[in-house]
């Protein structure tokens, strides 16, 4: 390529070809050198700018950039400051498993898995809540980087598993609710299926990375049936009640029908029951749910308060107006008329 560049350069000046003092023996004038160790310079300057530059776009790099590009097309209702500390707990939790084996792989299954769970993420204002999301992309993170990564043999085992699981659950929905349609159930579990194959293949949560004993199926299944009471209220909730009666036939369709709804929240419980095989949670998670729990109940009893104290000042002033009500009235009964004669 550089001789290539010096024959350009031999044609458009010709003059700078020919036997004279500053002739090198090679062939190459004094001018044509310079312009060779110019040419060499500025290759290894480019060279040296690339792999600076792929230093700076390394793996991490590029997958906290990812995470930043899936929260700006979603934002959460955070400052930036906060933004930065989350994604900053991420950086933290990938840099401390550098040493890990499939590094490169785990760091692609956390590109996959973020989008799917920052949708499904339920983001508030208020900080407490905020430090639980933090402990628990933590959590995810240095779970997904330390853990043994499950083999195809293992995924196709835990599908399996959810498949009789949802199946099973499909069918005691129809039996516990008969007036639901079928066909619905069966599509809002297809669907839901299909999610959770999606969440196995790439997934952050700690309860999709390895198939089920037989014991730990009895415990999902018997958790789930427990809820069968709440799932009344569940359906109620939902409108159902409503679509059973002589509206069923003006229902939304779709997903948006009442028995799609009722379907994949039932579902939910169903897969909602695998965290209580968690061996143990991290306790820097347990400390973040114990303070949201507390900022809860604390905005709880002020919201209770306020009202309370609306409904006292809606007393007051019921009983103000009544009374300026009762004290005109019994001075318009007491005022003698003009012109009534005296008794």
């Amino acid at each position: 390529m550089v001789r290539d560049g010096i024959t350009a350069i031999r044609q458009r000046q010709p003059g700078l070809h020919g036997e004279s003092p500053g002739v090198d023996p090679a062939g190459f004038t004094l001018i044509e050198l310079l312009v060779v160790v110019a040419i060499i310079a500025l290759l290894m300057t480019g060279s040296a700018v690339r792999a600076a530059g792929s230093a700076k776009t390394g793996p991490k790099e590029q997958t906290l950039a990812a995470v930043r590009d899936c929260m700006a097309k979603s934002p959460a209702p955070w400052p930036q400051a906060w933004q930065k500390e989350y994604v900053d707990t991420i950086g933290a939790a990938i840099g401390s498993c550098q040493d890990s084996s499939q590094y490169a792989t785990r760091l692609q299954i956390l590109r996959q898995g973020f989008p799917p769970y920052w949708e499904g993420l339920k983001k508030g204002k208020e900080r407490s809540l905020f430090e639980v999301h933090r402990a628990e992309i933590r959590w995810f993170v240095e779970s997904l980087m330390t853990r043994e990564l499950p083999s195809e043999a293992e995924k196709q085992k835990l599908r399996d598993q959810w498949r009789v699981l949802m199946d099973d659950a499909a069918a005691a929905l129809v039996t516990q609710f008969p007036f639901l349609d079928p066909n619905i159930v069966q599509a809002a579990k297809t669907d839901y299926l299909a999610k959770c194959y999606r969440d196995i293949e790439a997934t952050l949560l700690p309860t999709l990375q390895h198939s089920f004993s037989e014991e730990q199926i009895g415990q999902i299944k018997e958790g789930w049936t427990k809820l069968r009471y709440v799932r009344v209220d569940l359906w109620r909730q939902l409108g159902g009640g409503a679509a059973t009666g002589a509206k069923k036939a003006q229902a939304p369709s779709g997903k948006a029908h009442p028995d799609y709804l009722f379907t994949r929240r039932s579902l939910d419980q169903l897969r909602g029951q695998t965290w209580s095989l968690i061996g143990a949670f991290p306790n820097y998670y347990r400390d973040a749910v114990a303070k949201e729990i507390g900022a809860q109940r604390q905005r709880l009893q002020s919201q209770s308060e306020a009202r309370s104290q609306e409904g006292r000042l809606g007393v007051a002033v019921w009983q103000t107006e009544y009374l300026s009500f009762l004290l005109a009235a019994l001075r318009e009964t007491t005022e003698i008329p003009e012109g009534f004669p005296d008794e």
